[in-house]
C-alpha cells in the first residue's frame, strides 16, 4: 500500500515521504496511529502544495536573515553604565543588554545569538558576533562608556 507519512517513522522515512508498505502494516499500525495517510491523488496534491509553502517560507526566512546580517554588519551600540571609581563596571555587560540596545535601534535579535568572546567589564570598544539563522553572522561594535 502506498502511503504519505504524516510524522517521521524511524524504519520508513521522514514526514512527507511517500512510502510503499505492506497492507497489514498500514492497516494495523500506521493508519490507526495517524502516522500516515493513503497516497490518493488529493493527498498527493495537498502534500505538493504544503512542500511549496514550506520552501517559499524557507526562502523568505533565508532572505530576511541575510538582510539582517547585512544591516547589522559594522553597527555600533553605545552602552552607558555605572562604574566604580577605579573605572571598572560593577558587573559585566550581558547579551541581554546588547539585545536591548539593538532593539532600540530597530533590530530584532535574541540573546542566544549574541556571542561575547570575553566578558566585558571595563569601558572601551569591543567586537561582538551576532549569529543569525541559516549560518549568517554579523560583527557589531559595542562601546561601553561611564555614566
Amino acid at each position: 500500500m502506498k502511503l504519505i507519512l504524516l510524522k517521521e517513522v524511524e524504519s520508513l522515512g521522514k514526514e512527507g515521504d511517500v512510502v510503499e508498505v505492506s497492507d497489514g502494516h498500514a492497516r494495523n499500525f500506521l493508519l490507526p496511529q495517524n502516522l500516515a495517510v493513503p497516497a490518493t491523488q488529493d493527498a498527493m496534491n495537498k502534500r505538493e502544495t504544503r512542500e511549496k509553502n514550506i520552501s517559499r517560507k524557507a526562502q523568505k526566512e533565508l532572505a530576511q536573515a541575510g538582510d539582517l546580517a547585512h544591516r547589522l554588519e559594522g553597527h555600533e551600540v553605545v552602552l552607558v553604565e555605572r562604574m566604580s571609581e577605579g573605572g571598572k563596571l560593577f558587573g559585566s555587560i550581558s547579551a541581554k543588554a546588547i539585545v536591548s540596545a539593538l532593539k532600540k535601534d530597530g533590530f530584532k535579535v535574541d540573546a542566544g545569538s549574541v556571542q561575547i568572546k570575553m566578558p566585558i567589564k571595563e569601558p572601551g570598544e569591543y567586537e561582538v558576533t551576532i549569529a543569525l539563522p541559516h549560518g549568517f553572522e554579523a560583527e557589531i561594535r559595542v562601546v561601553v562608556e561611564s555614566k
